[in-house]
């Protein structure tokens, strides 16, 4: 379908000509396996393959990267994406030209039903548009558009002062360095949460980082042994 018939279609509608409709590329059909963090999600396709795929053209605070301290809103990132895609949810990964990055990732606007995920972050305000590399920029105009409106309303990332920048997140303004219990997934499926100076706490790559334990058990973890 073409752009200008979609945005037509969208008024119509009494939608926002800023969200994109319906994918416009190549697609393929997956099965959500676990979500990583707010951006990326591990996926199995029919054949019975298990990959991670990151969400093209935005950027979510980082959660689980070894090298960095949780950052304001990724949480709140990472837990919208997992209320979205649960295990097992069916979603539609639709390309753009490049198929992977340069960690071997699929590249994809990722689409549950009628909805891009990828939006859907940039309009709640927990994340940002980045990694603008061509020819990968089918969305990229709508999702300016859809950051524009998020940074006006000071939602999310956007209600923190010079946080949110074209560079990344100001390191300066990551949570407190003692939100550092680690929530994992055992491959039985359980939800544990370690606390640092436990018997695996180093060996252990987290889902999910909390600041308290109250907080991984609202989230529906609980104490490793």
């Amino acid at each position: 379908m073409k752009r200008w018939v979609i945005i037509a279609s969208m008024l119509l509608a009494g939608c926002s000509t800023t969200d994109v409709a319906a994918p416009e590329g190549k697609t393929n059909t997956v099965t959500v396996e676990r979500v990583v963090d707010g951006d990326t999600i591990e996926v199995r396709s029919e054949n019975g393959k298990v990959e991670d795929v990151r969400m093209l053209l935005i950027d979510t605070p980082e959660t689980v990267h070894p090298d960095k301290p949780v950052q304001p809103f990724g949480q709140e990132a990472s837990r919208l994406t997992k209320e979205l895609l649960p295990e097992g949810t069916k979603v539609t990964l639709e390309r753009d030209v490049s198929e992977r990055d340069k960690y071997g990732r699929l590249l994809a606007y990722v689409w549950k039903d009628d909805e891009m995920i990828n939006q859907v972050l940039l309009r709640e305000g927990l994340a940002r548009v980045a990694y603008v590399f061509e020819p990968d920029t089918r969305y990229v105009d709508e999702f300016r558009a859809i950051e524009k409106t998020a940074r006006e309303e000071e939602r999310g990332i956007w209600s923190i002062e010079n946080y949110a920048t074209d560079r990344g997140f100001d390191e300066a303004l990551s949570d407190d360095p003692d939100c550092a219990i680690k929530g994992n997934i055992n491959r039985s499926g359980a939800k544990l949460y370690h606390l640092p100076g436990g018997r695996s706490y180093d060996e252990v790559k987290p889902e999910e980082m909390f600041c308290s334990e109250q907080d991984a058990r609202d989230a529906g973890f609980r104490r490793a042994q």
